[in-house]
């Protein structure tokens, strides 16, 4: 069946192919409990499947990218020794990590910048005409 998943319509011929099973089997009320689930699973995730157009563009199917994601964005960081985060704390520094190491840190940043109200500078203001000219 895992190979049919990475063709072309895979999920609708695991479903056709599950439902020729259960069609050709008697299946006690455990079982036949199990069946539905795992095909209302697929029959539900059909849009989520299409494994061969993934691979077509390159989308990598296993979980080994998200692992080593999970290894560079969490564990490198909060993970070291003696360290303890409170959820939200750590949830500011992952933030934080996922935006500099997908590149995009100048973008939000300025973005950020922009939607603060930003402090008027002022200059200093002589209240004698010639107090500049005194000071230097």
């Amino acid at each position: 069946m895992l190979k049919w998943m990475l063709q072309p319509g895979g999920v609708n011929r695991v479903l056709h192919s599950a439902a020729a099973f259960r069609v050709a089997r008697t299946l006690t009320r455990t079982q036949k409990k199990e069946y539905d689930r795992a095909y209302a699973y697929l029959r539900n995730r059909m849009g989520h499947m299409d494994y061969a157009r993934y691979r077509r563009v390159g989308v990598p199917l296993g979980s080994g990218v998200t692992e080593a994601a999970c290894k560079t964005v969490f564990t490198q960081r909060l993970k070291l020794s003696g360290m303890r985060w409170t959820k939200e704390g750590a949830q500011v520094i992952l933030n934080l990590r996922v935006i500099l190491l997908s590149g995009v840190w100048d973008v939000v940043y300025g973005r950020v910048l922009a939607a603060r109200p930003q402090p008027i500078m002022r200059g200093h203001v002589a209240s004698e005409p010639n107090e500049l000219g005194i000071a230097a």
